[in-house]
């Protein structure tokens, strides 16, 4: 054997005097060391995919399309859950607020705009009062509340307990209202609850320290109401709370 070429990786030397060396270990490619100088620049050369490995690709690629077709499908086809629309029912009752055609259609609430995972689309002005939902329990069939906003459309009254009958809640923003009464305890218990916006209303009273126990919020707002007395110490356990 060669003495510069111990391991058998000599492949040959090229026109240009470089030094072309074959991994043997690895024979569906070439591996190009070129020698400047000092530095050894290691360059892998791989052929063409087998047909095999193309069919491969093909049928992946496919199989992905297929499965985010049906996964839209169903969830256009999937409904809310029951519980969860009379309690929406009741808030907007309380609240004197009708549904927009474009998430109610047909009288079904996770349908429309309130399927989108889009902010823009949650947020815009003839988007008012808007709800999102997510559509993946049950292999697609069955909706849950998410998102609930009502901004800045004038409305009147207290927070409805019924808000706990939304067990998923994870977004909260009824911001430039005129809901009053005291900040109810309860708040506490909806613990997936991650933005709590409740600014620019009517609240009295103080901070109920139960809102300790949202250990899931990021963002709390409650500014410009009518709330008396210090921050509870319990505040201090929102460990994912970056703006309050």
């Amino acid at each position: 054997q060669d003495e510069r070429d111990p391991i058998g990786l000599l492949h040959g030397v090229d026109e240009s005097g470089r030094v072309m060396m074959r991994n043997s270990r690895t024979p569906k490619s070439d591996i190009l060391f070129v020698k400047k100088g000092k530095k050894i620049i290691l360059r892998m050369i791989m052929k063409s995919l087998l047909s095999s490995s193309n069919f491969l690709l093909y049928f992946f690629f496919f199989f992905l399309v297929f499965f985010r077709c049906i996964q839209s499908i169903n969830a256009q086809n999937a409904t809310t859950d029951p519980s969860e629309v009379r309690a929406l029912n009741s808030i907007f009752q309380q609240w004197r607020i009708q549904a927009v055609d474009s998430w109610n259609i047909s009288g079904e609430p996770c349908s429309g705009t309130a399927l989108t995972q889009s902010s823009s689309v949650f947020e815009d002005p003839t988007n008012n009062p808007a709800i999102r939902c997510d559509c993946s329990f049950e292999n697609n069939t069955l909706c849950h509340i998410t998102s609930l906003r009502v901004f800045a459309l004038d409305k009147r009254g207290v927070i409805p307990k019924e808000l706990l009958d939304l067990p998923f809640l994870e977004f909260l923003k009824i911001d430039k209202n005129f809901f009053s009464g005291p900040l109810p305890t309860f708040l506490g218990n909806m613990s997936k609850l991650g933005l709590l916006s409740m600014a620019q209303n009517n609240f009295n009273g103080p901070i109920p320290k139960e809102l300790g126990n949202l250990k899931k919020l990021y963002l709390l707002s409650l500014g410009n109401n009518n709330i008396s007395g210090t921050l509870p110490p319990e505040l201090g356990n929102l460990v994912e709370l970056g703006e309050l």
